[in-house]
């Protein structure tokens, strides 16, 4: 059985995962769409958002662990090679943007950052119940599914 140590946790919290999986997705697909000019089938998106959110696992469970920069390296790589097995690979496009659009990635995963470190922020500096990061990211994922609802990539 694993056992994980409680004194190897991080202190990313859940209503930070949770609102950065929503306002991140809306980058990433206005990233894809805006910056790279490339339409990715809806599930495409889903999955490079899941995978990208499955960093939370090694930041609140492993983050103070001896194990962790193997950990979190280890899985850097499988998300980058998803990334482009997923979404780069096969497209019609210029080595060049193969580059960028794999770059995105390093780009999604600040923008990832920021929206925890935003809602982080506002628990912390200026006393906001963690609560209303979780309402807002309730409503958030609504929008977010009205909006792609409309979506014919299947």
């Amino acid at each position: 059985m694993l056992v994980i140590d409680p004194a190897w946790g991080g202190k990313v919290q859940f209503y930070e995962l949770l609102f950065g999986i929503w306002t991140v997705y809306i980058f990433l697909v206005l990233m894809w769409e805006k910056v790279l000019r490339a339409t990715l089938p809806e599930w495409k998106y889903v999955l490079l958002n899941f995978m990208g959110a499955g960093a939370f696992w090694i930041n609140h469970y492993f983050q103070k662990a001896p194990l962790w920069f193997t950990l979190l390296n280890a899985y850097t790589a499988i998300f980058l090679a998803v990334w482009w097995w997923v979404a780069v690979r096969g497209q019609p496009r210029s080595a060049g943007w193969k580059v960028g659009a794999l770059f995105g990635a390093i780009v999604y995963t600040v923008a990832f950052i920021g929206f925890e470190q935003l809602s982080r922020f506002g628990v912390e500096r200026y006393g906001v119940n963690e609560f209303w990061f979780m309402a807002a990211s309730f409503f958030g994922f609504i929008g977010v599914i009205l909006w792609r609802a409309g979506s014919d990539r299947a």
